[in-house]
């Protein structure tokens, strides 16, 4: 008697599990090498320290989040860093007056965000490179992506990516080691 059924998917069916587990693991394996800091957020001019605890801590896992992205983007494989966050503004302000919930983050020419780091890039254990840097997105509300972007730390995105591209690309001002 012969089967009928389609034995012959059943490995396809698990190969294509065990690829897309794969794929699911390899990011965040390689995000692994970036450990992000954030030091005394209290005393941070911005970072949503007014809204209370759960919105500061949105703010700070969306930072992390797209600094470990950038760092998995713009970093070499074999390299790891470490961001230490020291100061941090967000683009805008939060206008109280124009908002009944007070969470109404006006954004205009003199508001620019800025973060001030300090970091350590390594490779194989060994420092190639260190640093302390402010970042500021003077002319933020320019930016034609991140005007359009609905992403809610876009402004913050689009400084810390010029600072990536500047700072660890191989014809940036710094090279890897």
């Amino acid at each position: 008697m012969r089967r009928t059924g389609n034995r012959s998917a059943r490995p396809r069916i698990l190969s294509a599990a065990l690829m897309l587990g794969a794929a699911l693991v390899l990011p965040a394996a390689a995000q692994a090498a970036t450990t992000v800091t954030f030091v005394a957020p209290q005393t941070y001019r911005d970072g949503n320290l007014s809204w209370g605890p759960v919105q500061q801590r949105l703010t700070l896992d969306g930072l992390e989040r797209i600094i470990r992205r950038l760092a998995g983007e713009r970093l070499p494989a074999g390299y790891e860093l470490d961001i230490a966050v020291l100061d941090l503004d967000l683009a805008g302000k939060v206008d109280p007056l124009r908002s009944r919930t007070g969470e109404l983050r006006v954004m205009r020419q003199d508001t620019w965000p800025s973060m001030k780091l300090a970091y350590t890039l390594r490779k194989g254990g060994r420092v190639v490179a260190r640093g302390e840097d402010t970042l500021r997105a003077m002319n933020y509300l320019a930016d034609p992506v991140a005007r359009r972007s609905t992403e809610p730390l876009r402004f913050e995105k689009a400084m810390l990516d010029r600072w990536f591209r500047r700072t660890f690309s191989p014809s940036g001002a710094r090279p890897l080691g």
